[in-house]
């Protein structure tokens, strides 16, 4: 992540700075092992993955809403997504530098444990996000390169994968995300460095079709997030200081909503929505802090008062997630002064506004979380 004003520019300083906090893992005294916990049946997790130090931390959600370490497990480098069963209880993690996708099941203590069939080598680039169907069965891999593409999985009940169709995309997908519509008919594959979303329907057993030429973006468009009601999906451009909306239409199809893009502030990253889609809120890395908006019924975004809202000095926040009874915003850093990545919880206000909450933010201990890396179970 940099403050510099071009894409190519952009990739070069986010290489020289996983450079640096590599060496900071290095010359570490090496990996956390998974701390104890006594189980608890209907506990709650925030799980937190880590680019460069490779690995997952598990978050308990207190009933206060504050959150409790309870272990982090090493799984490899470069972890760029986490992709949680609808169930809460497995996870998959995108690791590009190991050039694999690894499942996990969650246990009710947090802990992780490998789920046997569910590690996959990804051959043709590196795996940068994943996503899972509504009903889990089905889980899709945007891989990068020149073309990129994007690999189908069939999930069984045990959560072992077994790979049953690709599809290249055409340009320069370095780092592609993707999304799945929350109806579940249509895929979204955003390319950053082309600066285009393309749109693919959803066949009976995961077969995609593309569904007519890409739509523009911004400048360095990543993480696409979504009106529950699946009516509007909305792009963070990360270069570009704004944020692409886009209303879709029953055939899948995106129109750019009223006034879009709209300015967000530095360096935006995804995009977490109220259940009513009534409020936005998106991470800015580079303005430190979290950004809130009212949300109109044609998709159109209006800042929220004293938006953005800033995190601790030193921060950088890079994921956000609403918390069930959306009474708290909890946002980790991407890139931060303290080297290793903090969760910072907000308190929602009856306006939708936000405020820094009196409950303390919490290390993980993984170091550089870039993407959408942080889930919250059900």
């Amino acid at each position: 992540m940099t403050t510099c004003t071009t894409p190519e520019k952009a990739f070069a300083q986010r290489t020289r700075n996983t450079a640096v906090a590599l060496a900071t893992v290095l010359l570490s005294a090496g990996w956390m092992a998974p701390a104890a916990a006594a189980p608890v049946d209907d506990a709650q997790f925030l799980l937190v993955g880590g680019t460069v130090s490779g690995d997952v931390t598990v978050l308990r959600v207190e009933p206060s809403g504050g959150l409790t370490k309870v272990g982090q497990t090493p799984v490899g480098l470069g972890i760029l997504s986490l992709a949680l069963a609808p169930d809460g209880h497995a996870v998959y993690v995108s690791q590009a530098a190991e050039q694999q996708v690894t499942g996990y099941r969650i246990d009710n203590a947090g802990a992780l444990r490998p789920i046997p069939g569910a590690e996959v080598e990804i051959d043709g680039g590196a795996p940068v996000t994943s996503t899972l169907s509504a009903d889990g069965t089905l889980l899709f891999v945007a891989v990068g390169g020149v073309p990129g593409h994007i690999r189908t999985y069939a999930v069984d009940p045990t959560g072992a994968l077994t790979h049953t169709a690709s599809i290249s995309v055409p340009g320069f997908s370095a780092i592609p995300m993707i999304r799945i519509d929350p109806d579940g008919r249509f895929l979204r594959f955003v390319s950053p460095f082309d600066s285009l979303v393309s749109s693919f329907a959803i066949g009976l057993n995961g077969e995609l079709t593309s569904i007519g030429a890409p739509v523009s973006g911004g400048m360095l468009p990543v993480n696409p997030g979504y009106t529950p009601d699946g009516r509007f999906v909305y792009v963070s451009n990360e270069m570009g200081g704004n944020i692409s909306g886009y209303a879709i239409g029953t055939d899948g199809h995106l129109t750019p909503t009223p006034g879009s893009p709209y300015a967000s502030g530095l360096m935006p990253h995804g995009a977490e929505v109220t259940a009513d889609g009534k409020r936005v809120y998106v991470p800015v890395v580079a303005g430190g802090g979290v950004a809130g908006y009212s949300n109109a019924a044609d998709g159109a975004l209006t800042p929220l008062a004293g938006s953005p809202y800033p995190a601790p000095s030193g921060s950088g926040p890079g994921t956000v997630v609403l918390s069930d009874d959306e009474r708290h915003v909890y946002a980790a850093d991407v890139l931060t002064t303290g080297v290793t990545t903090r969760v910072h919880t907000f308190d929602v206000q009856p306006d939708g506004t936000l405020t820094r909450s009196a409950l303390p933010s919490v290390d993980t201990g993984t170091i550089l979380g870039d993407g959408p890396i942080m889930v919250l179970t059900p």
